[in-house]
Order: structure tokens, then sequence, then C-alpha cells
């Protein structure tokens, strides 16, 4: 973009402040003219009034991306405003200490447009020093008697011409955004109860959330005012938009929640880490009107308190404009047990409520794009509902632009940057397994170099018993911590995948100098794994000392077992299935299998017999991959379904309430059914729409279901179900060519259509529609 970086000349203030630029646009013949619109603050772009654009997506300051729109226009005279609100604080998605600033340009058929903008403070907007919590922006107080009508040219008696901001950004391209624009989803509130109020706490600024909740929401004092309470159905990222109709003047307050606290919404957002705000103030111009927040708030209930009486109370309506990149996916699962659809379903939920401009990791309390949760759980999760992967790409080249000075990948970006062990190794492992999905190797060329430096600082790290001592946030999951002074056997186990991956990513990518180099520290991690991170019983342990003697028979760790298993460690089947009694014993004595276990009630109640949904991931992987369809179907039944039992419909963060109630990390029965209970499992690291056939039903007597092909248009559509005792009639149809190898673990045998049999782990090609009989030799099947 050529156009110059604008701002407002003298605001009054330097946080959350509104700016309105305006400027007419003369068109004089017939065009398709293209906007295109960026800014390092959040804006809304309206033409002639009505809302068309808004921004921008969250950046990395080394590749600004803008925001692009093509509009066909007739000849006349049209008039384009961008309101922008500036935060003038690091938050999640926006990252602090750039000068605000707003770019424009409006590109035709015969060249460009000249725009002549003017701009002005709004002053509608009021300031009260309460942020929604220390990650977001802040509560919004607005007078909409003071709001201009965005159709009508400003008064230019209240505007100023703009100052010209030098280079905010250093002589960074800006270049066209590399994810689509968000959606625009009306979901209507649902009328839960009402009735009047009366005030109990201080002056109307002080301190507005205690203020809220203090309010006698059944008086037997004079009542100051109205209240209506409203269920949006799931947790999202939304607009309220609320249609009301009161006198002029009349103060509207909006409180919202995930979950209720005694049957009433509090508008505080829990394990903040801050104080926090989590509502918005109007003040009314009279007669119907709506009213819309400028950004959007995640929440699922919404109450909202009137300075009103009961007999000027008109017209309350209220839906959330939900702010979301997907709609309806394309994928799908059903299957003879309800239950299950229900955790299926949820999952699918729960992801739409966290993609946005970034795959996010909930959207009321942060908005931050953890990396974590896109290279592992987030990439699988989109693959089989949406099939597209672009904000997978999106966030992981980020990580690597937000790279530390010493290399280490970055693990929450761009925005309140944090940089964590085992995301840093994930993001080396999610890269490859991008590349492998959708076949493109660009990011493996790109990324390369902080996949290397990331590496390079783990291996200087690197002790005679691991590495030791990172100087970073050492996370794994909720509820593991080791000591200062011990090797964490986990870390060093996903180092180990992490360096067999960058192996594999360096011979893609033709880098035959590092091979060398590879094998030996893969050779250093083998030989630590089955030297030092064993017990007496030849499983893995949580830790060993960093210094002094190990001790043979210390106790046997989850995290570390689970990543044996899926990392393919343990040599022996004894070993092997020792290992999967271990986890299933574990993981039956936690919460919420076990209600009278620990909880995790906040992120410092470690203990070790807890477990996590997001760790779900690989422990119940592993459990699918040693054949385990029962016991996993059943964990599904027994903690996600307690999630439901809870009230949710989409997914808590972890198995305690008090924690976020929609987090796409606890996705994973969603991908994994839609994977094992259907039965086809990706192979991509052999090529383009490779599967293994894994057919795993369980005590399910049908199961059908749709899987997007990643990397290509089209899906792959799925349904068996049982014909008899160790029967089960099983149909594959595909929009494309797929390759499929017949997995013979569990002694199945195979029949096609025309009753020949399969042999074990051959290749069979299904072009459009494929019917297999599938039967099992011996013993009932498991």
């Amino acid at each position: 973009m050529d156009a110059p970086c604008l701002w407002y000349p003298g605001p009054s203030r330097r946080q959350n402040v509104f700016i309105a630029f305006q400027a007419g646009l003369s068109v004089e013949h017939k065009d398709r003219i293209t906007l295109r619109m960026f800014g390092c603050s959040m804006y809304r772009v309206y033409l002639d009034g009505v809302e068309i654009m808004e921004g921008p997506a969250r950046f990395a300051p080394e590749h600004p991306e803008y925001d692009e729109m093509s509009l066909f226009m007739l000849p006349g005279e049209r008039l384009l405003t961008v309101v922008v609100h500036d935060y003038g604080v690091h938050t999640r998605i926006i990252m602090g200490g750039i000068p605000p600033f707003l770019q424009c340009e409006a590109v035709g058929g015969r060249g460009p447009y000249e725009l002549r903008w003017m701009c002005r403070e709004l002053e509608a907007y009021g300031h009260i020093d309460r942020r929604i919590n220390a990650q977001l922006g802040w509560m919004e107080i607005c007078d909409t008697r003071l709001l201009p009508d965005l159709s009508q040219p400003f008064d230019e008696s209240v505007c100023r011409n703009p100052a010209v901001i030098l280079d905010p950004l250093r002589r960074q391209t800006c270049m066209p955004k590399t994810v689509g624009d968000s959606l625009t989803l009306t979901v209507e509130g649902s009328r839960l109860m009402q009735g009047k109020y009366a005030d109990q706490f201080g002056y109307a600024d002080d301190d507005p959330p205690i203020r809220f909740i203090s309010r006698d929401l059944h008086p037997d004092l004079p009542a100051d005012g109205c209240w209506l309470r409203f269920d949006l159905g799931k947790v999202g990222l939304y607009r309220p938009s609320i249609t009301i109709d009161v006198p002029a003047g009349t103060v509207i307050e909006a409180g919202y929640c995930e979950m209720l606290t005694h049957h009433r919404v509090f508008p505080v957002i829990p394990l903040s880490g801050s104080s926090s705000c989590h509502m918005d103030r109007w003040i009314a111009a009279g007669g119907r009107q709506t009213i819309q927040s400028f950004v959007p708030r995640g929440f699922r209930y919404i109450e909202i308190h009137l300075a009103v009486r009961p007999d000027q109370l008109g017209e309350v309506k209220v839906c959330g404009l939900q702010r979301s990149i997907y709609d309806r996916a394309p994928g799908a699962f059903y299957c003879s047990d309800p239950l299950l659809n229900k955790i299926w379903q949820a999952g699918a939920d729960t992801l739409r409520a966290c993609c946005e401009d970034a795959l996010i990791d909930t959207p009321t309390r942060e908005r931050g794009q953890w990396i974590g949760d896109a290279a592992m759980i987030g990439m699988e999760l989109l693959s089989v509902t949406y099939g597209d992967l672009a904000l997978i790409h999106r966030a992981f080249t980020q990580a690597s632009y937000r790279r530390r000075a010493d290399g280490l990948a970055a693990g929450l970006c761009p925005g309140q940057e944090a940089y964590l062990t085992s995301y840093a190794l994930y993001w080396i492992s999610g890269c490859l397994r991008y590349s492998r999905l959708t076949g493109d190797n660009r990011i493996l060329h790109a990324c390369y170099a902080t996949a290397r430096e990331t590496i390079d600082f783990f291996w200087s790290r690197m002790t005679s018993r691991g590495v030791y001592r990172l100087e970073t946030w050492d996370f794994l999951d909720w509820g593991h911590a080791v000591a200062a002074d011990e090797i964490n056997v986990s870390l060093n186990l996903i180092l180990l995948q992490a360096l067999r991956d960058l192996r594999a990513w360096e011979k893609l990518i033709d880098i035959d100098d590092k091979q060398a180099e590879r094998d030996q520290q893969i050779s250093t991690l083998l030989n630590l794994s089955a030297t030092l991170y064993r017990n007496s019983d030849d499983q893995f342990v949580k830790s060993i000392p960093a210094e002094g003697v190990i001790k043979p028979e210390q106790q046997q760790g989850y995290h570390a077992t689970v990543l044996g298993l899926t990392y393919g460690l343990l040599e022996s089947n004894l070993q092997q299935a020792e290992a999967i009694e271990f986890v299933k014993r574990h993981m039956n004595a936690c919460f919420p299998n076990e209600r009278a276990a620990p909880r995790l009630a906040h992120p410092s109640a470690n203990h070790d017999r807890l477990i996590t949904p997001s760790f779900g991931h690989f422990a119940l992987m592993a459990l699918w991959e040693a054949g385990e369809a029962d016991f996993v179907l059943d964990q599904y039944r027994s903690c996600w379904g307690w999630m439901l039992e809870q009230g949710a419909t989409t997914l808590l963060e972890v198995f305690d309430t008090r924690w976020s109630h929609c987090h796409a990390w606890s996705g994973s029965p969603t991908w994994q059914m839609s994977r094992y209970v259907l039965g086809l499992i990706p192979v991509p690291e052999q090529g383009s729409c490779q599967f293994r056939l894994n057919f795993q039903p369980g005590a399910l007597e049908f199961a059908s279901g749709k899987v997007p092909l990643t990397g290509k248009s089209g899906a792959v559509a799925i349904s068996w179900q049982q014909t008899g005792r160790n029967a089960w009639k099983y149909a594959v149809e595909t929009d494309h060519a797929i390759s499929v190898r017949i997995d013979d673990r569990k002694q199945l045998y195979f029949t096609d259509d025309q009753g020949i049999e399969v042999p074990a782990y051959s290749q069979v090609t299904v072009e459009k529609k494929q019917e297999f009989m599938i039967n099992l030799r011996g013993s009932d099947y498991r």
C-alpha cells in the first residue's frame, strides 16, 4: 500500500480513544473498486453509513497485512467513514508500542481514487480506567445521543485535517491478508428471566462490576430500574446487539459471562490474572434503537440492566453478532450413541467459536493465538471439520516471525508474547504435519531457520542427562510440574520427536549437511530414554535428578508413559501392554472418572493424580492406536459427558467448571471419533490422499460421517453398520481418488463388493464408491 499513514492530531487521551475518519468517494463511471485498509488499532469501515469491513487481522510487525474488499459502484458521490478504536495498551491480539495510524486506498479500473480525509474524535465514547481484563481492551461507555450519523457528511467545524505518521512500522511492506474475512453470524438470545432491581453500591463509576453484581434483583427497596437475562445457547465471540425502546438518557448496562453464578450473571472473567470488567454501558438516544458494542465480547449469557421504570420500558430484544471465520462445518459424524454425537458436535461448535482471524484459545478470557493449541489439537480438529488449515499456516508463520532473539519459536503471538518449551517443539512437528497434510512444502522453506535455531536453543542446554535449565516457561500440561533440580523426562521425549521430525523436514527441502548431526542428537536421546528415563519395571518416569543418584524404583510418570507410547519408544509388546494398563488405571483414578479425586481448581493445583482434556490428544490417541476403542469411548462418555452434565454446550478448558467454558484444545474426541470410529487415518507422509483403514467400532452398532480432504476440495463419506456377530458392512464414497491400506492388527479380514478377499496390508484405490464386508477371525472383537 502506498497510502499515507494518518492519525488525529492531538487526541484528548492516549488510551481508549475513538477517532472517526471520513472522505468523499466520487465515482464518475461505473467501476469495480478495490478498497484496501490497514492500521494497528481496531477499525470498522462504513460506506454511506453501512458497515462493510472490519480489521485489522492480528499481525507481526515484520509482516503487516491489510484488509481488502472489492465493490462494484455506479456513478455518484459516496461517503467512506472509518471509526478506529485505539487501545493504547498491549493485548493478546494487537501489539502495543506502535504509533496509532490508519491507511486506506481505493483503486479502480482507471487507477487510484483521491481520498481527502477529515477526522474527529468521537466524544460519544467516554473513558473509565477499567479494562475487560489485562489480556483484552476496554469497557465501552457510549452516549448514543452523541454518535454521528455515518450516512451524512461530518460538520467540518468539528473536524481536523489528519496528521501524517511517518514510517510507524519501520519500512515494512504491507501485504494482503493471508486468511479470509470473519463472518457475522446472527444468534438470537432466548429470554430467561426479568424483573426490577435496586442499587446497593456506590456511584456509577465505583467499580462497575461490583456495582452490577451488588444490585438486588428481587428488591424490597424502591426499584431503580429493570433487568432482563438472555441465553445465546453457546459461548461465542459476539457483538451484543440490543434493540430497545426507552426514554432518552436511560442508562443501559450489559454484563456478560460464560456460566451463571447463583443463577445470575457475574460480569467478571475467571483466571484473568488481573481485575476484570466484563461489561459495557450506553446512554439511550430515546425511542426505538439498536445498540451494539464496537468490539466483540466472549460470552453465552447476557444480563441487561436499564435505569428506567417498568412502565417506561418498551421492546427489548437481544441477539449476538457472532464473529467466526467459519459457519457450518462440512465435516460430520453420527453414530449409535447419542451422547457421543453430542460430544462430537460440542467439539465442532467449540472450534467454530475459537476461529476468527486466528485459532484462539478461548473467545472470552484471552483470544490468544497459542501455538501449541494450533500445532496439535487445532490442526486435527480443522482437518476433520472444515478441511481448511489457513489459520494453522498463519499461526506457524507468525510464530516464526516472532521468534525470540535466542532463536526460540514463539508459543503465543503476536501480542503479549510468551515462549514455552513444549510449544516450540510442537511447532516443529506441527509445521511438518501441516506440510504433509496439505502437500505444501513452502512453509518448510520459509520457517527452516527458526526450526534450526529452536533446536540449537535446546541442544545448547543439553547435559549428560537431558536438556535442563531452559530459562523459559517449561509447560507441558496443567497439573504437571517438575522440581527445579530435576530433568523433565516428557520434555526430552518431545525433543526427541521434534528432532526426528526436523530430520524428515530437512530431507524434504534437501538440506543434506545436517543429517549426521541429527542422527547423533537422536541417538543421544534414544540412549537416555532407554537407560536413564526408565524405572526398574522398564517404564518411563516423570523426572530424574539433574545430579546425583537416580533411584531405579522411581514412580512411573503418566505424561512420559503416554509420550513413550505415542512416539513408539517402548520396544517390546510386554512393555507396551504394561504401559497401556498403567495409563488406563491412571485415567480411571482421576476426576471426573473418580469423583472424589483431586480437582484442577486453578493453574497452580498441581497433582500427579490429574488428567486434562488437552493431553487427551496424546493419551487417547495412544490408546486408539493400541486398539482400546471401548475404553476410549467410555472416557469420552465419562469425562466429556461430565462437561455436558454441567450444562456446557461448548467444551470446558479443563475438567473443572471454574475455568473457561469454551476452549478448542479440549476437542480431541471430535477429531478422534472422525478418524478412528469412521476408520480412515491419513498417512500424508506417503503422499496425497493416502489412508490406512484402522477400523475400530468398539461396541457401537453403526456410524457415519464425512471428513474433508485436506489440501483438496471435496470430502470422503464413510458409513458402516454391524450386520451380525463380528461382521460389518463398510462403505466409502469419495470426491477424489484415495488410496487405502488395509490394516490387519485385529485379525480382521476384508472382502470387496465382489466378494473377493482383500489381503492384509494391501493398497486399495477408491475412486468413487467402495464397499467392504469386514469379518473377524476367531475371538470377539475388542
